[in-house]
């Protein structure tokens, strides 16, 4: 945790105790702005763990379910090759 503590101790005089004034409020400032940021990165990974759970068990489920039989309306889809156009194999 020795990141740039020069920077935290500002001020231009050469007095020691001069130096440290407010050192310990911009410290635990500090201190706090590592606790969010460690906390939003926790919500962040809870969250995306949640997401993939949610999309095995629905991917999960759905081979659980038998398909539907195919329905006698079919012959009227775009894909029943009945088309004017599909001899000559043009699409349409």
């Amino acid at each position: 945790m020795l990141d740039d503590t020069d920077l935290l101790i500002d001020g231009n005089a050469y007095d020691g105790e001069a130096q440290l004034v407010g050192l310990e409020e911009k410290v635990w400032a500090r201190v706090g702005e590592r606790r969010d940021r460690t906390r939003v990165g926790q919500v962040r990974v809870a969250a995306v763990a949640l997401a993939l759970v949610v999309g095995v068990a629905n991917g999960g489920f759905m081979l659980l379910y038998p398909r539907p039989e195919p329905s006698e309306m079919r012959v009227f889809t775009v894909t029943a090759g009945l088309s004017p156009l599909s001899g000559l194999d043009s699409r349409g």
